[in-house]
């Protein structure tokens, strides 16, 4: 199992980029990802990464390592020399001034606001940035929360080193430094212009694409559900979307989870797929004898029935219907046939509530069962049967074929 989990994490790492909710780490190998939808979340979680983390944390006890120059700035007194003095300067000085004692020198002043240090300086500036909105993104349950803080407490720390004042007042943050500072840094032989140059060469592999340093920041920040079945449900979307947007030919928009109560998980055209919500278009339906015989043992006690609800529902929004119940089972110790009528039984069940009699066969062959693994064969295509599929089909793109079949069939 822990293979098919592994691989799920990976297939998901999109909206995972988006789980807010509790979770935890997901130790993501080869995380798929699209680098011009996911850029600014991805730039997010490098601010919180082990190499931000390891060169703040070397910043905060090596504090004394950051490396002044010795610069010369002019300053004219009245007969006071604080430096070298510049003959020619003092004697235009005070023939402009009509003041006979007038002296300019260059005063020697140590500053930090080298080459070097501006690496660290913009490195330091762009973790706060993006942590900073990274945090403002969290629910009160966000298992990111920690970790931000945590973070955030860092770089706060090291912002408040005197030798780091100057410097950060120069950072901006649209302007990144020049090549010969980045030089200068390289070269040196201080493990905190090291440590500054290993964070700054993330960000920029992180963003052009570079897949290894993509799966090297992401193991270390990464977090999902913490139950492998709600990580498959999230995978399952995921396909789904991709599904749609391939044969639709519309860009797949995904959303940051927990910011909207009821928001659908993601949209693509005039589809939305919502997870563990129907979008407000469910009807209760007529009870049939055996629901009311329940309903009547329940009220006995003083309970109502539970109010369950399908794991993804596909909605197109223009027609303002369900085009799709999906039920999607992680195998855990049951058999695959035992899943698969769970899941028939739920699918006939949520359809009465979306769609009346008439509409209810139509629901039902448009609907999807998607296991984890061992999904059956479909024996007869004619029937009133939802499409299954497994995780295998899925990342061999079966879904497509769902898409085109049985979610837009040709007119």
């Amino acid at each position: 199992m822990q293979r098919i989990d592994r691989e799920i994490s990976d297939y998901a790492a999109g909206v995972f980029l988006r789980h807010f909710r509790s979770g935890g780490l997901l130790g993501a190998e080869n995380p798929s990802l699209d680098l011009a939808r996911d850029l600014d979340l991805l730039r997010a979680h490098w601010a919180i990464s082990t190499p931000v983390r390891k060169f703040l944390q070397y910043v905060i006890a090596h504090r004394h390592e950051a490396q002044a120059l010795l610069q010369f700035q002019s300053r004219t007194d009245d007969a006071v020399a604080r430096g070298r003095i510049d003959a020619r300067a003092s004697v235009i000085a005070r023939r402009v001034a009509g003041h006979p004692s007038l002296i300019v020198s260059e005063e020697p002043v140590r500053s930090f606001n080298t080459g070097p240090n501006q690496i660290v300086a913009w490195v330091v500036q762009m973790a706060a940035t993006y942590a900073e909105r990274l945090f403002a993104m969290q629910p009160k349950s966000s298992a990111y929360a920690g970790l931000i803080e945590v973070a955030m407490g860092e770089i706060a720390a090291v912002k408040r080193l005197d030798a780091l004042r100057e410097p950060l007042k120069h950072v901006t943050t649209g302007r990144r430094p020049g090549a010969n500072a980045l030089r200068d840094a390289a070269r040196s032989r201080r493990l905190i212009y090291r440590h500054a140059i290993a964070a700054f060469s993330s960000l920029t592999h992180i963003e052009s694409g570079d897949e290894a340093e993509l799966a090297r920041v992401l193991q270390s920040t990464l977090l999902g559900p913490i139950e492998e079945w709600r990580r498959f449900e999230l995978a399952v979307a995921v396909g789904i979307g991709e599904a749609i947007s391939a044969e639709i030919g519309a860009p797949l928009r995904l959303s940051i989870l927990d910011a909207h109560p009821r928001q659908p998980l993601l949209r693509c055209g005039r589809f939305s797929v919502y997870w563990q919500s129907g979008g407000g278009l469910y009807e209760p339906p007529v009870p049939e004898p055996s629901e009311r015989r329940v309903q009547a043992i329940l009220a006995a006690y003083g309970m109502v029935a539970a109010a369950d609800r399908p794991d993804l529902v596909v909605v197109d929004e223009e027609a303002g219907c369900v085009t799709a119940i999906v039920e999607v089972k992680y195998l855990a110790g049951d058999t695959a046939h035992a899943r698969f009528r769970e899941a028939a039984d739920q699918i006939v069940r949520y359809g009465r509530g979306y769609s009346g009699e008439a509409n209810l066969p139509t629901l039902i062959r448009g609907s999807l069962i998607a296991l984890s693994s061992q999904a059956p064969s479909l024996v007869d295509d004619a029937a009133t049967a939802p499409y299954a599929i497994d995780f295998e089909g899925i990342k061999a793109g079966a879904l497509r074929q769902w898409v085109q079949e049985r979610l837009i069939p040709a007119p």
